[in-house]
């Protein structure tokens, strides 16, 4: 069994659970663990494979939370460093669906790259950048352009996912530089729709994926909301649908599809014969984790997503 080790931030969602309300309204809000890279290594343990965490969480009683809840999940803790305050995002659904956010920034971007303990990475293991913060100037961008190196150098998968907030990002060009960097480079990449055609400027989300592809990723995934989610690799193309929901919160469903695929990876290896059925098993992971709130709280277990499918076998 390989790794999947998760570099980025790991922090509190303080989620609204006033229903159809924004922040500006809600005031009933719950303590969540959260953060793209933590939910990623959250399903890949809970499904039953390794993963490892790598990120800066506060020295306070919330970033002790935040630990207890990655080892509670049988995330690996030892290259997380406790230092400072911990990071808080507020979240609420709004009436329309969508999500209303905003982030008070703590000291997840002060994450260092010499902090990480590069023994704890064997030939095999995956490394996952999916950080919403990581772009952002500061120490831990520096961590995961380095890290990335560190990877390529030892020939180890790379997963990518660039996480898009508009509430975060202040300089889109170089954004989308760095982004198309982590692509280039990446075996794997999970997308968006609207990161799609943001980071390639095309309108046509067919052209959209073939730039990707060009500009060197390897296997591109792009959610697609209730419609499933188009792969595309240099050989196949194809849209898998999902399962039919109720959605309470779609906060960690994309990172909880990085994680079921990643943890097919690690676990299962790498088979192109099998990607159609791992997108599936994926697809079906992000549905179920929006029929309840939080991310990490709401991940399905595995034996819950094999219902949904059928009882198909792992």
């Amino acid at each position: 069994m390989n790794t999947v080790h998760c570099i980025g931030e790991l922090l509190i969602d303080w989620v609204c659970e006033d229903a159809s309300s924004d922040l500006v309204n809600g005031t009933t809000f719950v303590k969540k663990a959260g953060g793209a890279p933590a939910n990623v290594a959250a399903v890949v343990s809970k499904h039953g494979g390794s993963s490892s965490f790598l990120g800066q969480v506060g020295a306070d009683p919330f970033g002790r939370f935040l630990k207890q809840t990655l080892v509670d999940n049988g995330v690996g803790v030892e290259n997380l460093v406790e230092e400072g305050d911990t990071t808080f995002a507020f979240v609420s659904i709004q009436e329309d669906g969508e999500r209303d956010f905003t982030f008070r920034r703590g000291s997840d971007g002060d994450y260092a790259f010499e902090s990480i303990d590069l023994s704890a990475f064997k030939p095999g293991d995956i490394v996952h950048f999916g950080s919403a913060t990581a772009l952002l100037d500061g120490e831990l961008k520096n961590a995961y352009f380095k890290l990335l190196q560190f990877a390529k150098r030892d020939g180890l998968f790379v997963s990518f996912d660039p996480n898009y907030r508009d509430a975060l990002v202040t300089d889109l060009e170089a954004f989308k530089q760095d982004s198309l960097h982590f692509i280039a480079e990446a075996d794997f990449v999970k997308l968006s729709e609207e990161e799609a055609h943001l980071l390639t400027g095309l309108d046509d989300l067919d052209e959209a994926v073939a730039s990707l592809l060009e500009a060197g990723a390897k296997r591109i995934a792009i959610t697609l909301g209730s419609r499933g989610t188009l792969i595309a690799t240099k050989d196949v193309k194809a849209i898998i649908a999902s399962v039919k929901i109720d959605s309470v919160d779609s906060t960690g469903a994309g990172d909880a599809f990085v994680g079921a695929y990643l943890y097919r990876l690690s676990t299962l290896g790498m088979d192109d014969d099998r990607l159609l059925q791992d997108i599936e098993y994926a697809n079906v992971t992000g549905a179920l984790t929006c029929t309840a709130y939080g991310a990490i709280p709401a991940i399905p277990t595995q034996q819950r997503v094999l219902e949904a499918l059928g009882g198909k076998p792992a």
